[in-house]
């Protein structure tokens, strides 16, 4: 087996740390339906990927997919030593005291959560914790950073990307570097001006150098990792940088499946989508180019709803928090 600090030609040191942090997502597929598509963007340095709430007789499965993001509200908003620190414990604990573990756990990963968006002046919104799991899902990208337990800190400049990851290029084996950011209106041509205009492509890097949680790796691994973010080590200029951006947005095609024949809603659907997603591509082409943002490398995931506003009261419900 390849030394996991070096790692070998065959298996690069840094795909070994990060198979060693990624989790298995795939049974979102389930909840989060995609739409195989060959539309582009005009800026070949964008990638569209469309997921939508799955279909259930003609209607969106809002709720369902309300339910199952709560579920990851731990891995999300807490810092991953305090996560393997409980789970370090199972086996030592009788079942009810592990199972009481686990559910304050999940309090204080809720509690930090809705404290970190009133910190942050923002609504509870499920945007962020999507794209937390369709970055490490879709993009194979762990979450670098926890940052809901810094943004609780008045005093910690965290505002900015909401998300940040790392992956590796499977062409390349270069380490790539994802900012993320959230958007979730009624209105998709607001959502995709507001992403672009955002902070999001800026490089929080002292942050993550500062407050990288890679607990369960060596220290050789750690020192890896860091060596992409160090401007005096040669392994930083083999870093791609991309942004990741979730544009959840109001579609009324969920609508127009009331009539449609059972044979033909995914079709019908997926034609629908497809019309709005070309739609979209040129806008981010343009609002990029406006934004003089055409040298950023982004993935964008489009995320059609039937109410970006009930997707949040659905959610804001879920966790607790007060409307």
């Amino acid at each position: 087996m390849a030394d996991t600090a070096t790692g070998s030609k065959s298996e690069p040191a840094l795909e070994i740390i990060l198979s060693s942090l990624r989790r298995d997502f795939s049974k979102l597929s389930a909840r989060l339906k995609t739409v195989i598509h060959t539309v582009t963007c005009d800026n070949k340095l964008v990638t569209f990927r469309v997921y939508y709430p799955a279909l259930r007789e003609r209607k969106s499965t809002v709720s369902e997919l309300v339910d199952a993001l709560s579920t990851y509200l731990i891995n999300f908003a807490l810092p991953r030593s305090e996560v393997q620190e409980v789970l370090a414990l199972k086996g030592t604990l009788s079942d009810d005291d592990y199972m009481q573990r686990i559910v304050i756990l999940q309090q204080r990963a809720t509690d930090l959560f809705k404290k970190a968006q009133k910190a942050t002046n923002r609504n509870g919104e499920a945007g962020e914790l999507i794209l937390y799991l369709l970055t490490e899902w879709i993009l194979k990208a762990p979450q670098l950073l926890a940052k809901m337990s810094l943004k609780t800190n008045p005093a910690m400049p965290v505002h900015g990307a909401d998300g940040i990851h790392i992956g590796i290029c499977p062409k390349t084996s270069k380490a790539i570097l994802f900012w993320g950011e959230s958007k979730l209106y009624d209105d998709l041509g607001r959502a995709i001006t507001e992403a672009v205009n955002d902070d999001a492509v800026k490089h929080e890097l002292s942050l993550v150098q500062r407050y990288i949680d890679l607990s369960g790796l060596g220290a050789a691994q750690k020192k890896h990792i860091l060596a992409y973010l160090d401007p005096f080590d040669d392994k930083s200029n083999d870093r791609i940088e991309t942004c990741t951006c979730l544009l959840g947005f109001d579609f009324d095609g969920f609508q127009k499946l009331t009539k449609v024949d059972a044979d033909k809603i995914d079709s019908t659907f997926e034609a629908l989508v497809l019309a709005e997603l070309k739609a979209a591509a040129l806008k981010v082409a343009k609002a990029l180019k406006t934004n003089g943002l055409e040298g950023h490398t982004m993935e964008i995931f489009l995320v059609p709803v039937p109410s970006v506003q009930k997707l949040r009261d659905l959610f804001q419900k879920k966790i607790g928090w007060k409307s």
